[in-house]
């Protein structure tokens, strides 16, 4: 209201002020004007005079006066012009208004356009004794020559009058608006308003009351609401019938990236999704819908729930839950089942297609030896196979598990007498570098882990390469270090060597007689001793480096011996 008040007394005094200013200068132009042909007309009687009693001998070349002097005979031509030296080529002047009308009547006064000069020109004429014409002019400026040559100055004044209209319409807006500011909705007639708003002040001061009392039940209710919400796991959003949000718990804040401030907003303003934008298409037969979103690689199930009353649409509910765990292990298990019933039936497919090839006695006497061996290998695969999911479902089951004393050299040395012969066929050497460390720990996770990460480092390695195992320790730390100079593993497969079945080169592994499961083994293994594994690999080696926290392996034992469950899950993996 203020606003508006302001706005019409400030455009008001505005408009008066400029409308006085532009008559002001009108009239001023008015006397400019009449000052200069009064000037002009005075000058042309006194030279008049002059010319009459003394002649034009007298007469002087001056093309600095401020008034344009010329001489007219009487057939029109020019006998002098004191701006103009050569007035020898200058056309006749018996055309002009002025000069017929001198001649005629012995005067003249005209205010025209001069062609030759471009501008408005005012002309006073007298005829003189011996009948030529006396003509004196000067140059009018028009009203939008002085305005635009005073431009900065008009500029200056528009701006004064501005602000002197601000001044006088914020002082009238708030003389006016005072006294309804000062009104008390609670006693509105304690104070002197205006009587044609009593009644209507009187009337808000007793649905006050009721507003009131309602808004104090229902922030009770609200700020019970809100609490019971707060602490949800789940997120819950409440939308009126036009999607627009009422309510939206620290959950679902948190899923959709948004604070309280959302609040008012529409929901698709947060969300544009297609999936979001079906939910709000009209005329569906379904009020109840699921989906499920990723955000921040977190997996989110949608409950929609469609809030009717007397058969029109009143609002909305959506309740959110987190499932990424349960999608993940989903997953997972999909692909699982999926990699071991690969994996199983390749070797089962050899093995009974050798001894198919026996048994009907396509065979060769001489190359059922060979067969045979070929049985054998993929048997023991498969046995190996078998062995490491077995392993790793102990591992995942988190079984009841006692931690024994482990010597570090020992271990190592077991490994590489077993690995001994497949390095010398190809020119590996075997090495420790350190000296030995000693731990309470499960001494077949820490033998498993260790095996693999060598068995590796020899199969994928160069000829002639070299494997070393570092073994180093400070007082809070035991960090196994396992390195060769082998094929290295590509950037791109270095996030996923962990997982269960992943092959660099698949080819390559099952020539080598790999499962797919040893990194997945070692990953488990370091995070059942709550540890840590790093990876460093490029074209010239790689190095796996695990680190064991002793206090934590302090802890495992201690455990171990209350015979307590030490679960893999309650563990993060990035702890």
């Amino acid at each position: 209201m203020i606003k508006k008040i302001f706005h019409s007394i400030f455009f008001s005094c505005l408009f008066i002020l400029t409308f006085g200013l532009s008559i002001t200068i009108i009239l001023m132009y008015n006397i400019y004007t009449e000052n200069i042909k009064s000037r002009i007309d005075n000058y042309a009687e006194d030279m008049a005079i002059f010319v009459n009693q003394k002649g034009t001998n007298d007469f002087l070349f001056n093309p600095k006066s401020q008034f344009r002097v010329n001489i007219i005979n009487s057939d029109g031509h020019l006998n002098f012009d004191n701006t103009i030296q050569n007035i020898e080529n200058i056309e006749s002047h018996k055309d002009r208004p002025e000069f017929k009308k001198a001649m005629i009547k012995g005067y003249a006064k005209v205010f025209r356009y001069s062609k030759t000069s471009d501008k408005m020109i005012y002309y006073s004429a007298i005829k003189l004794d011996n009948g030529d014409i006396l003509r004196i002019s000067a140059h009018v400026d028009s009203i939008f020559n002085i305005i635009s040559k005073m431009s900065f100055l008009f500029v200056i004044l528009f701006v004064v009058l501005c602000v002197i209209s601000l001044i006088i319409a914020k002082k009238v807006s708030k003389s006016i608006i005072k006294p309804l500011n000062e009104i008390d909705i609670n006693n509105p007639l304690l104070l002197n308003i205006y009587d044609e708003i009593k009644p209507f002040v009187t009337k808000i001061s007793k649905q006050q009351e009721q507003i009131d009392g309602q808004l104090k039940e229902l922030q009770k209710r609200n700020n019970e609401f809100q609490f019971i919400t707060k602490f949800m796991s789940e997120g819950l959003i409440l939308l009126n019938k036009d999607g627009i949000i009422i309510s939206m718990n620290k959950m679902a804040q948190k899923v959709f990236n948004v604070n309280h401030d959302c609040v008012g907003l529409s929901f698709l303003a947060i969300d544009k999704s297609q999936m979001i934008r079906d939910f709000f298409v009209k005329n569906k037969n379904n009020n109840k819908k699921h989906i499920e979103i990723n955000k921040f690689n977190q997996v989110y199930q949608l409950h929609f729930n469609l809030i009717e009353l007397d058969m029109q649409i009143k609002g909305y509910a959506i309740l959110i839950i987190d499932i990424t765990e349960k999608s993940k292990a989903q997953q997972q298990r999909q692909e699982f089942t999926a990699n071991v019933s690969h994996e199983l039936k390749t070797p089962l497919q050899s093995i009974i297609g050798y001894s198919e090839l026996i048994e009907h006695g396509i065979v060769k006497e001489s190359d059922i030896k060979n067969f045979a061996s070929k049985i054998t290998i993929q048997s023991k695969r498969l046995i190996t196979l078998i062995e490491d999911i077995i392993f790793l479902s102990r591992l995942d089951e988190g079984q009841i598990i006692v931690c024994e004393d482990v010597s570090l050299m020992k271990i190592c040395h077991e490994i590489f007498e077993i690995l001994s012969e497949k390095a010398k066929s190809r020119n590996i050497s075997l090495n420790i570098i350190g000296s030995d460390i000693k731990f309470k720990a499960v001494y077949r996770y820490i033998y498993e882990f260790i095996y693999n990460l060598c068995d590796n480092a020899v199969k994928y390695n160069k000829e002639g390469g070299f494997v070393n195992v570092s073994l180093k320790e400070n007082d809070k730390k035991i960090i196994i270090s396992v390195s060769d100079n082998g094929i290295g593993i590509p950037e791109k497969d270095q996030d996923r060597i962990f997982e269960r079945f992943y092959r660099v080169d698949k080819s390559h592994s099952r020539q080598t007689g790999g499962t797919g499961l040893g990194l997945s083994i070692v990953k488990r293994v370091v995070l059942f001793h709550k540890g840590k594994i790093k990876l460093e690999s490029s074209s010239d080696g790689t190095t796996f480096t695990v680190i064991l926290n002793k206090s934590k392996l302090e802890a495992l034992a201690r455990k171990s011996k209350t015979q307590d469950a030490y679960k893999l899950q309650e563990y993060d993996e990035n702890d």
